[in-house]
């Protein structure tokens, strides 16, 4: 679930548990409640291991029609994919996913960690596409189910060094039974959090649709399957720091009585949400993952005389693209 004031009216984001949350970077994607799906199916999917996670599941049954979910969170391509829906009697599905890392920055001249200054500023940049295919319109649907719902959402948090720790720690709160002394740390961890937070952006992608509230008014940004839409996070984080983003879709359309054709209803992200970042003149990006592009992992620095020499010999920047995967972090 997302921590954050904006984004408490989702249904909630799957996190990867402590496990790899406490190592600085993560990777998860999450699907769930596929209405037609048969008994045997599984109605909740979640996969929180490696750089690159992907969960689906469907459904195609001749009493309801055909449905999916599908996510991918990859900190390798720096994408995040998402999709649900279909073509069926009733539809009841979401889609999630979300990645983040630590990032810091040396100075390409030495190798050493980057002073960092207060007004130094680095970059996010999300290239969003996406659709939503419905055979009837939302007013349409509005009419015919007084709980149809169509929100799809995007949003990436900064924070200064501590996040994942305190993340990670309310992950295990989650799982124990609710006392006052859980709730308690959990409040206090929600604050720290809060605290900790340097920027954030959060975006309803299209028109929202909900009975939780009067979507509206709801501010959105207009999508495109073909042309992206480029929403951008500038920041100063004066030093090392923590990031997270993520996308969820939601689809929901569940008329009282059949109708006499079978509506479809998608919302498709799965063309990707595609990051790029750009960091401080002169510096090089650390990662704690070491997959997220461009960025080289912490433990692969080597010692300021062998980047002296590197920076006389073949090349600083040649030797960034040549390291091997096997001398990269791998999330657990």
């Amino acid at each position: 679930m997302i921590f954050n004031a904006k984004a408490q009216i989702l249904v909630g984001l799957t996190f990867c548990g402590a496990n790899c949350l406490a190592a600085g970077a993560m990777s998860a994607s999450s699907v769930s409640y596929i209405y037609g799906a048969p008994p045997t199916t599984a109605l909740y999917q979640t996969n929180t291991t490696g750089a690159t996670t992907e969960s689906s599941i469907s459904a195609n049954t001749s009493y309801n029609g055909v449905e999916s979910a599908y996510a991918q969170a990859s900190l390798r391509t720096a994408s995040l994919k998402a999709r649900s829906g279909g073509t069926a009697d009733q539809i009841n599905s979401r889609a999630s996913a979300q990645f983040g890392d630590s990032f810091g920055a040396v100075d390409s001249a030495t190798g050493q960690a980057h002073n960092w200054q207060a007004n130094e500023k680095v970059s996010f940049n999300f290239a969003i596409t996406g659709a939503v295919q419905q055979s009837l319109s939302s007013e349409q649907m509005s009419a015919l189910d007084s709980q149809f719902s169509s929100m799809n959402h995007f949003g990436i948090s900064v924070y200064r060094p501590g996040y994942f720790s305190r993340a990670a720690r309310m992950e295990e709160l989650w799982a124990l039974p609710y006392t006052d002394a859980v709730a308690l740390e959990l409040s206090v961890l929600n604050a720290e959090i809060d605290s900790l937070r340097i920027a954030s952006t959060h975006a309803w992608l299209g028109r929202v649709y909900t009975p939780w509230f009067d979507g509206s008014q709801a501010p959105y940004i207009n999508i495109d399957a073909q042309n992206p839409t480029v929403v951008s996070l500038d920041f100063a984080p004066g030093g090392s720091f923590e990031w997270t983003a993520y996308l969820e879709v939601m689809t929901r359309f569940q008329p009282s009585t059949p109708l006499a054709e079978r509506p479809t209803f998608v919302a498709d992200f799965s063309h990707s949400i595609g990051v790029s970042f750009t960091g401080i003149d002169g510096t090089v990006t650390t990662s704690t993952s070491g997959y997220f592009p461009d960025t080289i992992a912490v433990a692969a620095i080597p010692e300021p005389s062998t980047w002296a020499l590197m920076l006389g010999g073949m090349g600083l920047l040649s030797w960034l693209r040549k390291q091997s995967p096997s001398k990269r972090t791998e999330l657990a």
